[in-house]
Order: structure tokens, then C-alpha cells, then sequence
């Protein structure tokens, strides 16, 4: 970088010729002793000393210059004058001559600018002389008030909000923070923290440093003692979000809404071993979950172990807060966590449990409401990853109004951005979604060998769609891999219901014609993506286990602005209803070159449909249905919409079911039988698993059963008999126990 002329601070010093001891209205002089000790006392907070002093000097980015040299006054005061002239320069060189127009290029972009120049000029305020304060505060203020407000939000109204404060304007003040809170809001759910943007939109907006009067404000407030933002439930869940859940063991996005592509949008902003944005070393501001979530991103996604923060006026208030609650953080990646398994309202996400970048993961997205632009028409869509890589995706984009073309395929910005048929989810009767929200995440089970959880949708399409996923972990010696359930009510009975798979490979292979498809994650010959993480070769078997009407294979073109854009086929397959009714199963099952795909076989018994599973010893059952009728296969009979269960060796070993009813067949029965459908896991070597229900009775068989625990406490028996007990089950999700009860149990429910 060129560093700042020496003519050029003589003569800006000049200018300052009035000299105060108090500070402005955003930082806080009281703090300055704190921080300062801070620099002497922690190694990283004196390498963010060291860092702000090293690019003070240079006339670098405004962030650089103003970042910097404001955090260089605070820390080093015996060469204040320096900094400060610093800072004017490039209020003379840039802020001056700026321009802000209408588009995000044009407005979004700069106003980090202006963000990192107001924090500055806070700072130096009483060091310059009354004309040119007055002069710069001119230039800053036009700036701010061309800021576009009503979309992009919220950079526009932070700005007038951190201006207003500035200017000690309480009133302004109080009405932009009204609308840069509700501009804030829009950008998750309230509820859990979901981002409606997607997951790339979401996370680069949040961890650019580029972004910083987005993601750096509600930091600045806290600061400031507006303590609302650390403690509201929908900012810790978006934290939680962006670092454990819309990204992937590896740290990669999943593709959902205007997600460029998995190269360019990342929850991190480094260059080398510095940190730009604060978001993600901060997290521990929000929640302890946030924070690990965070530190396995930036050691296992960014590949940064070490790294430092840059030493920004912003980011260092940030780590360091308030003399007066006297509460620094810092980080350190040896704190990493890959995030467990866990049900959003808005999305949910199924885990390998294991630390590991290889582990599998599955979501679907399923939004109640606050939607923006950035949102797609993809309810109940899914996107996996494994193995380290991508294995299935929904459409992403390309840009606003941007159609991709790629080796002569075409996939217009309307059927990226607005057509459902462009992700991995389901419609009736080809039409595409006609809302981009559903009903939710309604139910699910987690923390078990196997998960579950139900996204229902009667919003978005002409019926009632129950997307219904099981992940059976990593167990018992043998791979894991995903089913899910379709149960589909259509209002019309001549519309079909059509389901879309979109690997994210160039080429769908065909095993069987209409029942097995094989995508390998790779580079097709000539082609440039999909972007590629390992030498896994990983793999995505689907095998489509309730027989269709017709599979048809297209071909769209799959974005990539880093460089890795591709042509790529698709699955559309299309069922028939029978009573305005279908129920669909399919099996995902990835695969590398040391995890071998099971062997997969379609199966049928009467009304229920799906597959068996071989993994050596290991055979597994998984069939689905409307759940109105009693099934069996081999030995076991069943009710309900989702069966699944493991033999080994002939061994029976576990049970799902979305139902009934389950009996293994043997002389003394393993099962329930249930008054209304419940979703219950059974390991039954273990008599443990977990139950979600709405309230009903339960009776469970098992061999030598005298007591049913839910959470550790004793359900009350309603009658019991040799090997049999009914329970009554509460409402809610509830851990289970089948065994004998000391004479100290408990309290019961």
C-alpha cells in the first residue's frame, strides 16, 4: 500500500489546533484506560494493537484507514496527532468525492465506509478545529441521508440511526432505531433465527466487512447500552443459524434462495490469517452454542487456527466491551463444535454425531412467514451434504434478473428465483408454489440412532404436502443415510404429485430405469464444477422406492459466479393419486471411497410401499403408507404412514414408526400399540429411544417390563400385564425407558 504523504499530515495537523479531553457521543473516553490495558494484558487484543498500528500508516481501504487509525488514538495517544491526521486525509481523498446512487453496489457497499469515517470522526471530534469538523460532519451527513432505505435495509436507517447519535438528536435517533430494529427483523424468524434470504445471502451479508453497518450496529448499540440485541431470542438463533445449520460440516453453504454459490458466499470475510469482520469471532456475544458452531467454521471451513482480528475501532469495542461491565471475550478454534441435530420452526437439520467434516448432513427449509426478495418458492426443499461435499441442492441464483447459461443450458432468473421445479422439494399437478411459505417444522425426534422430523405444507400448494424425513445414523457397524416420506392430499383428483431431486453433479446415471439413479459429485469431462472440497469421491445414490408414473430426466444450468458453474441433470418424477391420495418413500444414500452404498431393493406389502436395505448382516426395513391400515412384512406387522426397522444377523434391534402400531412377530412381543399415531424410536437391545405426541395412551411390550420412564421419571401405569404396560404419554417429545423402577424413583407425571 502507498503510504500517506508526510506534506499531506503536516499540513492537516495544522488544522487541528483545539485539543479536548472528552470523547463523542458513540465511544466512550472511560473506556480508553480499560482498553488500553487490555493491549498489555491478553495477546489478542495486543495483536489487534499491533495490527491497528501497522495499517494506520498506510493509505489503504476507508475501513483500513478509519478502523485503524481511530483504534491507533485510543491505544497509542503519544502519536495521536499522526492518527488523526490519517483520518482527515482520507476524509479530504474519499469521503468528500464519494458517491452513493440507488443499487446495493451503490449504497450497501459504502456505507461500511461511512460506518468506519463516523466512528472516527467520533473519536477526534474535540482534536479538530470547529470549521473543519463542521466541514467533514457535512460531508458525512450527505452521504448518510442518500443511503437507499426501503430495501437493502437495514445499512440505510443504522446509518441516520449512528448519525442522529452522533449528533446527540434523541428524537431522530429513536425513531431510526425504530425502523433499523424492524429493517433487522426482517432478516430472520423471530422465533428460532432462521434467515428467509438463504443460507449464502444470509451468511455473507452477516460476515462481510463490507456489511459492517448491517452486522456491526447491533454490536455498536450493545455497546452503547441499547441491550436488547445480545439477549433477543431471534439474533442468538440467527448466530446459531448461520454457523451450525446453513452451512455444512465443512463449512460450506447449503443452497437455498439467492445463494450464489457455495465458492463465493462464506460465513467468514479472512485474508490469509486475518480476520476483516468481527461476526464470527463474536458470536460468543450471543450464545455459547453460537460461539462453538462458530470456532469449528473458522478452523475447519476457513482453515484459520491462529488468526488474528484486525485491528479495527469496531472490532476491538466489540471484543472488549465497556470498562464498566469489564467483560472481553476472545476466541480460540480449540473450542470448535460441529452443531448437533436440531428442529428450527422454520428449518430443520439431521447430523451425523460425530466431529468430523465428513459427517452427513441433511435440512429442509420450511419458512412460516417473513419473507423477503431473496426468498425462493422452495417449501419443504431439501440440500445435503457428505462426505465433505455437496451431494443434493436447490437452485440458488445468479444474481437480480441474471439467467445462467451454461454449455448451451439455460436456466432462466424466473425459474431459479420463482419456480419451485428448480429445488429439491414437491408440487402438485406441475404448478409451481404460489407463496414461498408453509406450516413449519410441526414435529421430530432428535438425539437418537435414528431421527425424524415432519415439515407440513398447506400454504404453497393445491392440497396438503407432509415432507416426512428419517435419518438412520451411523450405526451398528454400517453406514447411514436418509428416507423421506411424501404424504401427499391433492384437491384434485386427476393432478399427480411430481418430486425433484437436483444432485449437485453434471450427469444422472441410471441403474434400474425408473427405480435407481447414481450421481457422482465430480467434474464432468470439459466441464468446470461443481466446485469440488476432498478426494472423497463422494456419491448420491436415490432410489425411488415407491414405484412412480414416469421419471423424467432434465437438464438446467447450475450457477457458480466463482467459476464453477455447470449444466446438470435432474430427476422430475411424477405419482398418480388414488383418492385424491399418494405416499411416496425415497431413499438418499450417499456414499465415498471408503462408504459403501447399501444395496437397495423396492419392496411392496399391500398398501405400503419402499424399500429394503443390505448393509452385510445388517438389513433394514423402511416402508410408508396413509397409515389407515394394518401391514406386515416377513415377521412384522405394523400402522402407520412411516415403518422402519434393523435386523442384524437376524437379530431384531430397533424400531420407527409415525403410527399405531409395531409388533416384531416373536413369542414375546417387542412394540406398542397406541390410541392415536405417535412418532416413537425404540432401540430394543437397549429398551431406550424417544417418543413425540400429542397426548394419548401408549400400551409397550417388551420382555420383563414393570416400567416406563419418560425423562428420567416414572409414567403412571394405567394397567400392565406379563410383558405389557399402557402409559399414559403427555404431550410433547419425551426420552423412553422400558425397565424395572427402584423404590427411590422419582416423581411421576
Amino acid at each position: 500500500m502507498k503510504a500517506i504523504s508526510k506534506t499531506v499530515v503536516a499540513f492537516l495537523v495544522m488544522l487541528s489546533s483545539i485539543q479536548y479531553s472528552i470523547g463523542g457521543n458513540i465511544i466512550d473516553t472511560n473506556d480508553y484506560a480499560y482498553w488500553r490495558q487490555l493491549a498489555v494484558s491478553s495477546p489478542m487484543f495486543a495483536a489487534m494493537k499491533t495490527s491497528a498500528l501497522s495499517i494506520a500508516i498506510e493509505d489503504g481501504e476507508t475501513r483500513d484507514v478509519m478502523g485503524g487509525n481511530a483504534l491507533a488514538y485510543i491505544l497509542d495517544p503519544g502519536n495521536k496527532a499522526d492518527y488523526i491526521a490519517n483520518i482527515q486525509h482520507k476524509f479530504v481523498t474519499r469521503i468528500q468525492t464519494m458517491t452513493i446512487g440507488t443499487g446495493a453496489a451503490t449504497s450497501s457497499v459504502p456505507s461500511h465506509e461511512l460506518f468506519h469515517a463516523l466512528l472516527a470522526l467520533d473519536v477526534i471530534r474535540y482534536d479538530l478545529d470547529p470549521e473543519v469538523l463542521s466541514t467533514y460532519e457535512g460531508w458525512l451527513e450527505s452521504k448518510i441521508m442518500k443511503l437507499v432505505i426501503g430495501k437493502w435495509d437495514p445499512h440505510g436507517w443504522a446509518m441516520r440511526m449512528l448519525w442522529y447519535k452522533y449528533r446527540g438528536d434523541e428524537a431522530n435517533f429513536q425513531k431510526a432505531k425504530e425502523e433499523f430494529d424492524i429493517g433487522l427483523s426482517e432478516h430472520y424468524m423471530a422465533d428460532d433465527g432462521v434467515s428467509p434470504a438463504g443460507n449464502g445471502y444470509c451468511v455473507q451479508r452477516w460476515n462481510s466487512v463490507e456489511r459492517a453497518a448491517k452486522n456491526t450496529t447491533p454490536d455498536i448499540m450493545e455497546y452503547m447500552g441499547y441491550n436488547e440485541y445480545y439477549t433477543n431470542p431471534g439474533m442468538i438463533g440467527l448466530h446459531e443459524f448461520m454457523f451450525g445449520y446453513a452451512v455444512s460440516p465443512f463449512g460450506r453453504i447449503l443452497l437455498y434462495g439467492d445463494s450464489r454459490d457455495t465458492e463465493a458466499q462464506k460465513p467468514w470475510d479472512v485474508s490469509e490469517n486475518t480476520i476483516l469482520s468481527p461476526t464470527i469471532v463474536s458470536a460468543a456475544r450471543f450464545s455459547p452454542e453460537a460461539y462453538k458452531y462458530a470456532m469449528w467454521v473458522l478452523r475447519e471451513g476457513a482453515g484459520v487456527s491462529n488468526g488474528i482480528l484486525v485491528g479495527y475501532l469496531s472490532n476491538y469495542l466489540i471484543m472488549a466491551g465497556t470498562a464498566a461491565n469489564n467483560k472481553p471475550i476472545t476466541f480460540d478454534t480449540a473450542d470448535a463444535e460441529l452443531a448437533p441435530s436440531r428442529l428450527f420452526e422454520n428449518y430443520a437439520a439431521l447430523i451425523t454425531n460425530e466431529q468430523s467434516t465428513d459427517a452427513l448432513y441433511l435440512s429442509m427449509l420450511n419458512l412460516t412467514g417473513n419473507t423477503e426478495y431473496h426468498t425462493h418458492y422452495e417449501t419443504n426443499a431439501i440440500a445435503m451434504a457428505g462426505y465433505g461435499e455437496i451431494l443434493l441442492r436447490n437452485a440458488g441464483y445468479d444474481g437480480p434478473n441474471r439467467a445462467a447459461t451454461v454449455e448451451g443450458v439455460t436456466a432462466t432468473f424466473d425459474f431459479m428465483h420463482s419456480d419451485s421445479e428448480s429445488a429439491s422439494t414437491l408440487m402438485i399437478g406441475g404448478k409451481r408454489h404460489s407463496t414461498k411459505v408453509g406450516d413449519g417444522i410441526v414435529e421430530g425426534i432428535v438425539g437418537q440412532a435414528v431421527e425424524y422430523f415432519r415439515g407440513a405444507n398447506s400454504k404453497s400448494v393445491k392440497g396438503v404436502h407432509l415432507r416426512d424425513v428419517v435419518f438412520v445414523q451411523p450405526s451398528n457397524g454400517v453406514n447411514g443415510y436418509y428416507l423421506v416420506m411424501d404424504h401427499v392430499t391433492a384437491d384434485n383428483a386427476e393432478d399427480q404429485v411430481n418430486v425433484m431431486w437436483h444432485p449437485n453433479a453434471g450427469t444422472l446415471n441410471i441403474i434400474k430405469n425408473e427405480a435407481e439413479y447414481f450421481s457422482e459429485i465430480k467434474m464432468e469431462s470439459g466441464a468446470v464444477g461443481p466446485r469440488l472440497y476432498t478426494n472423497n469421491e463422494a456419491t448420491l445414490t436415490t432410489l425411488l422406492g415407491t414405484a412412480p408414473a414416469s421419471v423424467e430426466i432434465k437438464r438446467t444450468a447450475n450457477q457458480a459466479r466463482s467459476g464453477y458453474a455447470y449444466a446438470a441433470d435432474y430427476l422430475y418424477v411424477n405419482y398418480n393419486t388414488v383418492n385424491h391420495k399418494a405416499d411416496i418413500l425415497t431413499v438418499l444414500f450417499p456414499g465415498d471411497n471408503t462408504h459403501d452404498t447399501g444395496s437397495m431393493a423396492r419392496i411392496a406389502s399391500g398398501v405400503y410401499s419402499g424399500s429394503e436395505i443390505t448393509q452385510g448382516q445388517v438389513v433394514d426395513v423402511a416402508l410408508t403408507s396413509d397409515g389407515t391400515a394394518v401391514g406386515g412384512y416377513d415377521t412384522e406387522a405394523f400402522q402407520g404412514q412411516n415403518i422402519w426397522y434393523r435386523k442384524a444377523s437376524g437379530l431384531f434391534i430397533s424400531y420407527f414408526v409415525k403410527g399405531t402400531s409395531f409388533d416384531d412377530g416373536q413369542t414375546i412381543r417387542s412394540g406398542f400399540e397406541a390410541q392415536e399415531s405417535v412418532a416413537l424410536y425404540m432401540d430394543t437391545t437397549e429398551n431406550s429411544g424417544m417418543v413425540a405426541s400429542e397426548g394419548t395412551t401408549v400400551t409397550f411390550y417388551s420382555s420383563g417390563i414393570s416400567a416406563v420412564l419418560l425423562n428420567g421419571k416414572s409414567a403412571r401405569a394405567l394397567a400392565s400385564g406379563t410383558n405389557w404396560m399402557q402409559v399414559e404419554i403427555p404431550s410433547g417429545t419425551f426420552t423412553i425407558e422400558l425397565s424395572v423402577v427402584s423404590s427411590d424413583s422419582p416423581d411421576t407425571y
